[in-house]
């Protein structure tokens, strides 16, 4: 089965990043509440960085990031499923922000199991990794929810986070 440019869950629909998001991701990029444990909000250059990176990894490996919507057509975050250096290791990553008026509905853990399941049987992945930061408690719910565990304390990108791994 090729692996998708589109698919969809109970309430949200995936389209695969392209050139055409660039609203899409200056949205969700600039929004203080979803870029909070990101980094903060990115100016237009960090975005166009951002966007050609994806654009990138899509070209380069045939997935990557998918903008999200709600059922009714509305921005309501993103998804990935893309590669990330893990302390010098090439780990493939499960990855998903929404805006903050979208927090507590389960739309995370509905996102997170549709890319678990994407990437071990359509991928064929032995595993998947997330990461998530020690104080976003939310996320880390979310991903012990969609069945990944806990293996330790990573630096990613000079910053501590918690790295989660999918359990065979």
């Amino acid at each position: 089965m090729p692996f998708p440019e589109s698919f969809s869950t109970a309430r949200l629909k995936a389209e695969r990043l392209t050139p055409a998001h660039w609203d899409d991701i200056r949205a969700l990029d600039s929004d203080p509440g979803h870029m909070a444990l990101l980094g903060g909000p990115r100016d237009e250059a960090q975005s166009g960085t951002y966007l050609s990176w994806n654009l990138k990894h899509w070209d380069d490996y045939g997935f990557g990031l998918w903008i999200l919507r709600d059922m009714g057509g509305a921005v309501a975050g993103r998804a990935a499923i893309r590669h990330l250096d893990v302390e010098g290791t090439d780990e493939v990553e499960l990855g998903y922000g929404f805006f903050p008026a979208l927090f507590g509905r389960g739309l995370a853990t509905e996102i997170a199991t549709a890319l678990l399941r994407l990437g071990l049987e359509t991928l064929r992945l032995p595993t998947m990794v997330a990461i998530t930061r020690p104080t976003n408690v939310g996320s880390q719910r979310v991903l012990i929810k969609t069945g990944l565990v806990y293996e330790r304390d990573i630096d990613h990108e000079g910053i501590l986070h918690q790295l989660y791994r999918s359990t065979p």
